[in-house]
């Protein structure tokens, strides 16, 4: 990218205002403790976090058409969303039919009723960026990679893919004596899991297949390695909210240009 669109990016990314955000949160939303500054700061940062993979996949804002929110919840991150992206349609996924009509309303998202089966959620058409938000976070190793696969196939050729992770930061927070609603046996087992093998799952209590995931950089990358259509972007750290890890992918188009005539170097077959 030459010099002069690269400064041009930065402008588009960097110097515009993010006005107009939904100050309107649903009595139901779950997830307003009532602080709003946190509230709406949980917003901003999924921004900043997308905005720092538009410069990684040197993109533009202006390319994002379409996006997709899964889950979404009330729209604690949509809101935002919708401020930044103005001209993008919205679609917002969640298992709450409530928390997805309301996003219809409020800020003129296409309703999607998901299902805890990844291959069961009626997505129709491509995103050019898809924002999952601590849903990974709660689920076991299998329906990581059903995730993966249902993100891969909705994204459009160079679209983005954002997710987050609770990394070591939580694991520490966990040792340090958060727990997570869980009790004292699920906590040792889930670090127990971590530290054998880089990633833990135990359920909540009462919540079979729903719980809490502990994921090491490691794992992860090693994940993706299995989804070779996506392109790893950016691991940030605490990048969500200075609590959970974001992840940033794009659904990579690049083929490797052709090698050197053949009479110089056959061209290699590893098997793979």
């Amino acid at each position: 990218m030459p010099a002069r669109d690269r400064l041009e990016l930065l402008n588009d990314l960097f110097a515009r205002p993010i006005e107009n955000v939904s100050q309107s949160i649903a009595p139901e939303d779950e997830m307003f403790a009532g602080n709003r500054e946190h509230y709406f700061g949980v917003g901003e940062s999924a921004l900043r976090c997308i905005e720092l993979a538009l410069l990684a996949a040197q993109r533009s804002p202006r390319d994002v058409k379409r996006i997709l929110d899964l889950p979404c919840g009330h729209g604690r991150v949509l809101r935002t969303l919708r401020a930044a992206f103005p001209g993008a349609s919205l679609t917002a996924c969640d298992l709450s039919r409530h928390a997805i009509d309301h996003c219809a309303k409020a800020f003129g998202a296409e309703p999607v009723h998901s299902s805890e089966d990844p291959k069961a959620i009626p997505l129709s058409g491509r995103f050019d960026l898809i924002w999952c938000g601590s849903l990974l976070t709660h689920l076991d190793e299998p329906r990581w990679s059903d995730f993966l696969d249902l993100f891969v196939d909705a994204l459009e050729a160079g679209g983005l893919l954002l997710f987050t992770v609770h990394g070591r930061a939580i694991f520490e927070r966990i040792r340090n004596g958060w727990d997570y609603g869980l009790g004292t046996e699920a906590l040792a087992e889930l670090a127990a899991q971590y530290q054998r093998r880089g990633f833990g799952f135990v359920d909540y209590p009462e919540r079979r297949g729903y719980g809490i995931s502990v994921a090491a950089r490691s794992w992860v990358v090693a994940l993706l390695e299995r989804h070779p259509a996506l392109r790893l972007l950016a691991y940030s750290e605490r990048g969500w909210d200075d609590h959970q890890d974001t992840v940033a992918c794009a659904k990579d188009v690049w083929r490797a240009p052709p090698g050197p005539a053949r009479s110089k170097h056959a061209r290699l077959d590893f098997g793979v």
